[in-house]
């Protein structure tokens, strides 16, 4: 027969009931056949020769190849889906013609048949296939399989085939490909050529790079240098915190990268740069060296080409230790201060906690490197009394250099005196233990003779049984500028009446009428003193006393005087009181004129001589 028809395939929609799909197109045997389902969602899946039978028509007259038949579903193909007949040869030749042999007619055609069918499955492949105009220049090859993974096809400015990205930020090259399907973002800034700096390195120690609000951050190395230093390439980009009088030796710059740089703070003394002898630093002659004093920091720098250059700032200030945090605990009774770097860990050689002490009227700073803590044991009260609100202060005593913590109780609660401490003078401590009992002194861990020493903060509690601290701190605040001292007035009040107060009474009572006044403490730990003037008056000849009283019922919490007279007769005379307070609350507070007489009335205050109340909170 002739192959008459180009078709090799054909497609029918399901439908759910029907079973026979007819083709017309020739086939030599049914396996020649694939049939093939395309689902709602477009999903082609090769169907199994065992869901269907293929029956081909018988040839006719003297044609060898059989033309049409039909398939035979199982299973009627569900609704929604496509089914495709398609006929798929071998691309084999089977037809052997012998030498001078004998030829058939239909072996000839058979064979001529087949090979039709062959050409026109490989055009219905091509018609697949996306192809450029006739009129097209030959275009290059689409790239390697290595340069398009994971890449999409396109076309450059000259039409040829390349790999691109499909990220919104627009078209990668090639070359980019590497970077942008990199397995980790570590890869990928290796990839892109960063090199050993190609590493994520934030909050360690050591050189690496971080990313913070979308930008780009190189971390330096910390180090704390204590004896004189060889300076070298590794010293590049890193933090130096000088912990004593040292030199740093300058190599020769043209051994350097320009741009090479490093910072150096002098925390401990002056601090050298030799530079090599046939460098400088701009500005000065070639071989000199530069001294920064103590409590400078610089920053290093070269053209790798003879110069060095250096710029300063602001010394170290006296105020604020730098990179500080104080932490406190409570167990087995006991309570421990702990000094922490600004993030809660323990000061290292990388994270110190830097801080500067005066003498003599210079000033020297110090770094703490290394964990550091005092314990106040069971049994050491430091003075303070039961259920009583106290205020411990912290210290950081320069013993030669080693850092040592101290504790403090600035408040005397039975004399209710306060002694301030003076940072500028240098004092001696005494080593803490259980028998840590006396308000007013320096304790730390081994006793230190005549050092310098910083204020770094101070702690709150309030322990039912003084000495047994089983409470923690309710509040642990560091000091620096705007905080308060010992002694510093946090509020005053006052108030004045022209309006007597009176009493006949022999023992101490509030008298009459206006002579009170109210204040409301703003912390626990806080002393109250109060003090009046006014005219003090007795109708006859009698022994009289005043006194203030917190609340309006005679006590015996104040510590204050009490203003007496012994008279013959009727009189008036100025008279004043004064008393101090420990209230222990941060509620309204108030405080009264108490007074008695053996005769007569007793009237403070009046239109002669009106009376002034006033009450200070005073800081602990």
């Amino acid at each position: 027969m002739t192959v008459s028809t180009t078709v090799n395939k054909i497609s029918y929609p399901g439908n759910g009931a029907t079973l026979v799909f007819s083709f017309s197109f020739p086939a030599i045997v049914g396996t020649n056949l694939q049939v093939f389902f395309t689902d709602s969602s477009g999903t082609v899946t090769l169907q199994s020769p065992a869901t269907y039978t293929v029956t081909l028509n018988p040839a006719t007259g003297t044609n060898p190849t059989q033309a049409g038949g039909f398939v035979t579903f199982t299973v009627a193909p569900p609704t929604g889906t496509t089914v495709t007949i398609y006929r798929n040869l071998s691309l084999v030749q089977a037809t052997s013609l012998a030498n001078q042999g004998t030829l058939y007619q239909p072996v000839e055609e058979a064979a001529l048949d087949y090979e039709m069918m062959v050409s026109q499955q490989v055009l219905e492949v091509q018609n697949r296939a996306l192809v450029v105009p006739v009129s097209d220049p030959t275009p290059s090859p689409i790239p390697a399989v290595a340069q398009r993974a994971n890449l999409a096809a396109g076309y450059d400015s000259n039409g040829d085939p390349i790999a691109f990205s499909t990220a919104p930020a627009g078209t990668i090259s090639s070359a980019m490909a590497p970077v942008v399907s990199a397995a980790s973002l570590a890869a990928g800034r290796t990839a892109f050529g960063l090199g050993s700096s190609a590493v994520s390195n934030a909050g360690g120690s050591g050189t690496g790079i971080t990313v913070s609000g979308g930008s780009l951050f190189v971390l330096p190395t910390v180090t704390v240098d204590a004896t004189p230093q060889t300076v070298t390439g590794a010293f590049h980009f890193t933090y130096r915190f000088a912990n004593a009088a040292i030199t740093y030796t300058l190599p020769l710059t043209t051994t350097l990268a320009s741009g090479f740089t490093f910072t150096v703070a002098a925390g401990a003394g002056a601090v050298t740069f030799a530079v090599n002898v046939a460098d400088a630093f701009t500005g000065m002659g070639v071989g000199v060296s530069l001294v920064i004093p103590q409590g400078t920091q610089a920053a290093i720098y070269t053209n790798a080409a003879g110069l060095w250059f250096i710029t300063y700032n602001q010394p170290l200030g006296f105020n604020a230790p730098a990179n500080l945090q104080i932490n406190t605990s409570v167990a087995a009774s006991a309570l421990t201060i702990a000094l922490k770097e600004r993030n809660g860990n323990d000061p290292s050689a990388s994270s110190p906690v830097l801080f500067t002490v005066s003498g003599s009227g210079t000033s020297v700073s110090r770094a703490v490197a290394a964990p550091l803590s005092i314990t106040v044991p069971n049994g050491a009260t430091l003075g303070t009394i039961n259920g009583q609100a106290c205020r411990i202060w912290i210290g950081l005593f320069d013993n030669a250099g080693t850092p040592v913590l101290g504790v403090f109780n600035a408040l005397n609660p039975s004399t209710l005196s306060i002694v301030y401490w003076d940072e500028s003078t240098a004092i001696s401590t005494t080593n803490i233990s259980a028998g840590s009992t006396l308000a007013q002194t320096w304790y730390t861990n081994g006793a230190v003779t005549t050092k310098s020493f910083r204020i770094i903060g101070y702690l709150e509690a309030t322990e039912p049984t003084a000495g047994a601290w089983t409470v923690a701190p309710v509040r642990t605040q560091l000091f620096g500028a705007g905080q308060r001292k010992p002694g510093d007035v946090v509020q005053e009040l006052y108030t004045t009446t022209t309006t007597g107060g009176t009493t006949t009474s022999a023992t101490f009572v509030a008298l009459t009428t206006g002579q009170t006044i109210v204040i409301t403490p703003t912390n626990a730990a806080n002393i109250i003193r109060v003090e009046s003037q006014g005219t003090l008056s007795i109708t006859t000849g009698a022994h009289i006393s005043i006194t203030i009283s917190r609340g309006t019922t005679a006590n015996t919490n104040l510590i204050g005087n009490i203003a007496n007279a012994n008279t013959t007769a009727a009189f008036s005379l100025p008279g004043a009181v004064l008393a101090y307070d420990l209230p222990n609350t941060t509620g309204s507070t108030t405080y009264a004129i108490q007074g008695k007489t053996d005769a007569g009335t007793l009237t403070y205050g009046g239109a002669s001589l009106q009376t002034v109340m006033s009450v200070k909170e005073i800081f602990a």
